[in-house]
């Protein structure tokens, strides 16, 4: 089998398979996958969606509290930071299985997306939405980790992507739906009740989702649980011979976290405050980004799987830089909608980097090692990347200008690429277990 990229420090090395013995196309899934993959797809529809919500709310939020753009900046900052301590639940889901905390936190976010309709202040709306994004981030990092252990090599890639690509279709709806609820008097709130639909297909998930197979392989010959055990699982993710992959990762899903919360949370206030839209311009923008937003995905999983994960990571890492620029210093309307939907586009670095995640570690710390390059690390740039917009945008004058700026951290992290992750494609999970 001929050997995919790697440094002469990794051990033992990454394999191919021989992806001519694996289905390449999806009509030839076995009934279940095809199952599963519909059951993740609504799962991270919602998860997008009611992601989504916070930051288009962001102008309201500050008429309704009376406040600036550096108090709202703090708000996304602190939802971001409620996000690390998801790291926690990734390691119970190595342990008691992804399906039941999987369940959990969809169940869970939508609760509490229910009661953020309700908050009468901004620290209630905080609170609330601190244990919502939190869920939230649980769900969609174990249904990264359930797909790619249930799918084949050859379709990984383009399977993750389409996830990712049905989550930004989410997250385009909620600014159609904007200017109808508030002509109906519900305003902002009216999203977060809708937010809350995945708590009546519970039911369906309990009926049909299992427990992936390479999971309960992995479980029957799990150590017993223990202080000890534990320890030693955290030393195997940053044990020496993948020390080096696991701070590249790190700083990989910091620099995608960074450039998610400056480049696109901050575009409603941006749009409204400084270039003067309205919700119903947002709402024509809307069937635009949706297609072209979801051919950014689908390219993201083609690159991925036909010219590997590091070219497809390098590529989209600088179009976002450069569309950010161009999105937040354009004058014309059109332009700017142009680079909005090219921003929609390059959200496809996500399932890039959440392919890159799962295929690293073995099943027994898979989730553990998601949790601790992304969400105990990477999520950083979730909580600084708002604070660094809302402050430079005070010091600047200009939304506009602070996020134009920020966005190119992207480009530092790609020599970080090249230098720190090896190449994965095509890459057999069975072949990492005894590592």
């Amino acid at each position: 089998m001929p050997a995919v990229t790697a440094h002469a420090s990794d051990e033992p090395p990454y394999t191919q398979t021989d992806s001519s013995a694996e289905p390449r196309r999806f009509r030839e899934l076995t009934g279940y996958q095809k199952l599963l993959f519909a059951l993740l797809i609504w799962a991270t529809f919602f998860e997008g969606f009611d992601t989504k919500i916070s930051s288009l709310v962001l102008p309201m939020l500050g008429r309704e509290f009376g406040v600036g753009p550096d108090v709202l900046g703090n708000l996304l900052a602190t939802l971001g930071l409620g996000t690390i301590l998801a790291v926690v639940a990734l390691r119970i889901a190595d342990r008691v299985g992804r399906r039941p905390v999987f369940i959990t936190a969809l169940g869970g976010y939508a609760v509490f997306t229910f009661a953020t309709a309700f908050a009468q202040n901004l620290w209630q709306f905080a609170a609330f939405q601190f244990v919502a994004r939190l869920l939230m981030v649980i769900e969609l990092a174990l249904a990264y980790v359930i797909l790619s252990e249930e799918f084949p090599a050859s379709l990984r890639g383009r399977a993750n992507s389409l996830l990712g690509a049905f989550a930004s279709v989410g997250a385009a709806v909620p600014a159609a739906f904007l200017p109808a609820l508030e002509d109906a008097g519900l305003g902002w709130r009216g999203l977060f009740l809708l937010g809350a639909i995945p708590v009546i297909l519970l039911p369906l998930y309990g009926k049909w989702l299992r427990e992936p197979a390479l999971f309960v392989e992995r479980a029957a010959v799990a150590a017993p649980v223990s202080l000890a055990n534990e320890f030693r699982a955290l030393l195997r993710v940053l044990g020496p011979s993948r020390r080096r992959r696991f701070a590249a990762l790190s700083v990989l899903w910091f620099t995608v976290n960074f450039w998610s919360a400056c480049a696109l949370f901050f575009f409603t206030l941006y749009a409204f405050e400084e270039r003067g839209w309205t919700s119903e311009r947002l709402q024509w923008l809307v069937p635009l980004a949706v297609p072209f937003g979801f051919a950014g995905y689908w390219a993201a999983g083609r690159l991925m799987d036909f010219a590997g994960r590091r070219f497809a990571v390098t590529l989209y890492l600088a179009l976002g830089s450069l569309a950010a620029a161009v999105c937040y210093q354009s004058e014309s309307h059109g332009v700017i909608s142009a680079a909005y939907v090219a921003l929609m586009m390059l959200n496809g670095l996500w399932p890039i980097a959440n392919t890159i995640s799962v295929e690293l570690f073995p099943t027994d710390i898979r989730a553990s090692a998601t949790g601790f390059s992304h969400h105990l690390i990477g999520r950083w740039g979730m909580v600084v990347g708002p604070i660094a917009v809302g402050a430079l945008a005070v010091s600047l004058g200009s939304t506009g200008d602070a996020v134009t700026l920020l966005s190119f951290a992207n480009v530092l992290c790609i020599p970080v690429v090249w230098l720190g992750l090896p190449e994965t494609r095509g890459l057999d999970l069975s072949e990492l277990e005894a590592s």
